[in-house]
């Protein structure tokens, strides 16, 4: 009798085969685009090898909201005992762990709780079968999905890793493969043939801004200062043969100041600092808006501890200009032209009945998101932010928004990077990004919010002639070039190993008519 409870959810026949494909193949990497189950196949996995092993399954989810998601999943789908399946992270005692380690069949741990108890002895991975690894593209560094997937390595239980987005970067994609043991990479695309018929079409569309003229002093009074602190930092030596210098070249000086040694790196530190705000406001200008800007500067002078850095930026009169200016943009409701963009589609789409999610970079600039979305119609906005920091929301809260989101006591909700992954996230219809984003993982995290149960859309407000626009275009590349990357690499993993078995279960599932679909499944599972 199979475990995986089918009259719930019959898995798709591509499912069915990256599970075969793991089988046969031994630790592997599934690479599937968001809302086309990734986690199915680590469920008929688990059925499988619960089934035929008598071993336990380990599931590690980055965060505790997504532990607690995947666990109701298994008790959904899965055909054993409720409290057989279990959830530890570091809010469970660790004398509870061990007794639920001992006891429990199907495990959901956070990373670091998994891994600190590995270390102490308080688990042991040779009564797993199985060890799966969700948003794998974070298996990098020292992150403790690492150390876990070496541990199932050496006792020889068998490792998946589920990702929608691995990265653009070979290197990086070598060492999450390396770091989890990966002997095989599953990819699909939604243009894949046995993929297509189970895709929601997500409709993608760019809508390009000008950058206000009333804007332009105030930007040029933003340049020239940064222009003069970036000159007063090449005069230090440090920082080479730079020609233009972005922000990406600052965070590298910093760790090498910070790492090195002499009494002028001191000085070169607060110069740096002091950059790093400047290129921060201009961001903020071009890409959000003159109350982003205000939002932010305002807030560097009421910290209570500010840094030399900062307190040389309060000093310069051009502090008080920068503020004067600003504000006198917003005495006269001069708008960057993405709100009333965003206005115009998120109150359109209310209109409908439809949800939103819509992303902003930075903190300062979901709260003017949020008070220009409270004043349109039809719009109920609520804002989600991260833990850490001033105005942060803790676990519970963020869980209770989520929950208010999904019985639809509010239609928009305005989002921080945190709502791109590692947290429960509802299905929307329309996805918007204020902005743009240079990362290709953050891109697909944030697109796949859309079209998971339905036909959704996705918008990118773009500010043209800025780096809204270069981030777009990079974001775009890297995709495209993580796509060429994981064909290669499949290729490769592919022609290195010995041809073995076929697995008939799953290829021939592929080609059969919908009517035989049970019992082929029956026989693997």
């Amino acid at each position: 009798m199979s475990l995986f409870r089918t009259a719930k959810a019959e898995p798709r026949p591509y499912q069915l085969l990256a599970a075969e494909n793991t089988l046969t193949r031994g630790n592997t990497l599934v690479v599937m685009p968001t809302a086309l189950g990734k986690t199915f196949v680590a469920l008929i996995l688990a059925a499988h090898l619960l089934k035929t092993t008598g071993k336990k399954i380990l599931f590690l989810a980055p965060t505790k909201p997504l532990a607690l998601q995947q666990a109701e999943k298994f008790r959904e789908l899965i055909e054993i005992p409720v409290e057989e399946i279990v959830v530890v992270t570091g809010e469970v005692k660790q004398e509870e762990r061990a007794e639920e380690y001992a006891n429990a069949r199907v495990v959901v741990g956070t990373p670091q709780t998994v891994a600190n108890d590995l270390k102490k002895n308080v688990l042991s991975l040779k009564d797993f079968s199985l060890v799966v690894v969700d948003e794998a593209h974070r298996a990098v560094g020292n992150y403790a999905f690492v150390f876990v997937s070496a541990k199932a390595v050496e006792t020889g239980a068998l490792v998946l890793g589920l990702t929608a987005s691995p990265s653009a970067d070979r290197k990086k994609i070598e060492e999450v493969c390396e770091n989890l043991g990966i002997k095989h990479v599953e990819v699909k695309t939604a243009k894949d043939e046995d993929i297509i018929e189970y895709v929601k079409p997500v409709e993608l569309d760019w809508i390009f801004v000008d950058f206000p003229k009333e804007f332009v002093e105030l930007r040029n009074l933003l340049q020239e200062w940064l222009d003069e602190v970036l000159n007063a930092l090449k005069q230090t030596g440090f920082t080479g043969s730079y020609g233009r210098v972005t922000k990406r070249d600052l965070l590298a000086l910093r760790i090498r100041l910070l790492s090195g040694s002499g009494p002028s790196r001191f000085w070169a530190l607060s110069l740096l600092a002091r950059a790093m705000n400047l290129m921060h406001a201009i961001d903020l200008l071009e890409t959000e808006g003159v109350g982003a800007l205000e939002n932010f500067w305002k807030g560097m002078g009421k910290r209570e501890k500010t840094t030399k850095a900062v307190q040389a930026l309060l000093k310069d009169e051009r502090y008080a200009s920068v503020l004067k200016k600003a504000g006198g943009l917003i005495d006269k409701k001069i708008e960057h032209p993405k709100m009333a963009k965003m206005r115009e589609i998120v109150g359109a789409a209310a209109a409908e009945g439809k949800s939103t999610i819509v992303f902003a970079h930075y903190r300062d600039s979901v709260d003017t998101v949020l008070e220009t979305l409270e004043e349109t119609r039809f719009v109920k906005a609520r804002k989600l932010v991260g833990r850490s920091g001033e105005g942060g929301m803790t676990q519970k809260q963020q869980a209770e928004l989520l929950d208010a989101f999904r019985a639809k006591e509010f239609n928009v909700l305005v989002a921080t990077q945190v709502g791109e992954e590692g947290l429960d996230i509802p299905a929307v219809d329309l996805v918007l990004f204020y902005e743009s984003v240079p990362s290709e993982i953050r891109l697909i995290q944030r697109r796949g919010r859309a079209g998971r149960v339905k036909a959704g859309k996705t918008i990118i407000l773009i500010t043209k002639d800025t780096k809204d626009e270069a981030f777009h275009w990079i974001s775009r590349k890297k995709e495209e070039k993580m796509h060429k990357i994981l064909k290669s690499m499949t290729k490769k993993m592919n022609a290195s190993q010995t041809p073995g078995k076929e697995t008939p279960v799953a290829e021939k599932k592929l080609k059969r008519k919908k009517e035989t679909k049970q019992s082929s499944m029956a026989e693997f599972l």
